[in-house]
């Protein structure tokens, strides 16, 4: 079975391998990175999602996948309390220990994970990945804003707040899960040039997303990363190595989920840090040198941990 994993997911792992290569060549920089992650995060991606659910979700379906994001919540805010409790056991400065938390708590649930799940389990697969992402971004664009947020203190403290974070929750994504969820369960049939034209768009997320992961794999420091090893290694332990089995453990507990369900809980908890991380660091707090570094050395190990676990399944 390992072996099996091993073969399919090693197919988008080339991907990447083609993005280290074009970052070391030149081909790709930091800022195209950043042009093309906000065209993954705002464009591609959240057509994806609409396209998933329009052609796929169903309220008989629901019945069936409604645990989805309830899992993709509590998994978040029991990595957000790893997180907290090991980040007390290594030297971190205010930015560099909310950057720790950020990459120990949110995962990389759609640049890597809807490949990956598109590659094991094809479009049924994405489909249940992109359900769990509601929950998921929910905590997303609040929890992890407010994370990074709380660490700048170049933002006026007033909007540093929850509420602030709030704010955030109205974004592309959020509005392709929606329009996604009514077409699909109101069994609206959109013109085909519409569906047609959404497939096509978010198609591309799959590639375009592997490169920019890619990218951020090629910008590995070892000297960066020794410097780091203490914090790395416990942001490794909590994201690949103790959620994936908590995953494991507690699912067996529900025997009501399908197969296909909890397989998709798994794959999602053993998901590395989150590609996004150095753009969210930019952006909102943090640091970016760390977040960087943090979402290499998690997406390198994870070429070895995911198909550990998902052969365990």
């Amino acid at each position: 079975m390992f072996s099996q994993v091993l073969s399919k997911v090693s197919v988008l792992f080339v991907f990447l391998i083609i993005g280290a290569i074009a970052r070391y060549k030149g081909l790709l920089n930091e800022e195209f990175n950043k042009s093309l992650a906000k065209l993954v995060l705002m464009i591609t991606l959240p057509v994806l999602y609409f396209y998933s659910l329009a052609t796929q979700f169903t309220l008989e379906l629901f019945k069936t996948i409604w645990p989805l994001p309830v899992f993709a919540v509590c998994f978040v805010l029991l990595a957000y309390l790893l997180a907290k409790f090991f980040s007390r056991f290594v030297e971190l400065g205010p930015k560099e220990r909310a950057t720790f938390i950020y990459l120990s708590t949110f995962t990389n649930c759609g640049f890597l994970a809807i490949p990956i799940a598109n590659m094991l389990y094809g479009t049924e697969g994405v489909m249940r990945v992109v359900f769990f992402n509601i929950g998921f971004n929910i905590l997303y664009w609040t929890l992890g804003v407010w994370t990074l947020r709380a660490s700048n203190d170049t933002i006026p403290s007033e909007n540093n707040g929850m509420k602030s974070s709030l704010k955030n929750l109205v974004n592309s994504g959020t509005i392709g899960l929606l329009c996604g969820i009514i077409v699909g369960a109101l069994a609206i049939k959109l013109p085909p040039f519409i569906m047609d034209a959404s497939s096509m768009l978010g198609a591309a997320t799959i590639p375009i997303a592997l490169l920019v992961v890619g990218s951020i794999m090629g910008k590995g420091n070892i000297r960066e990363i020794y410097a780091q090893k203490g914090a790395l290694s416990l942001i490794v332990l909590c994201k690949l190595v103790i959620m994936p089995a908590f995953a494991i453990f507690i699912t067996g507990f529900f025997g009501s989920l399908d197969p296909l369900t909890r397989a998709i809980i798994i794959l999602q908890a053993a998901m590395p840090s989150a590609s996004t991380t150095p753009i969210f660091t930019t952006r909102f707090g943090g640091d970016s040198k760390l977040a960087s570094i943090g979402v290499f050395v998690t997406t390198i190990s994870s070429i070895i941990t995911i198909p550990i676990i998902m052969s365990l399944i």
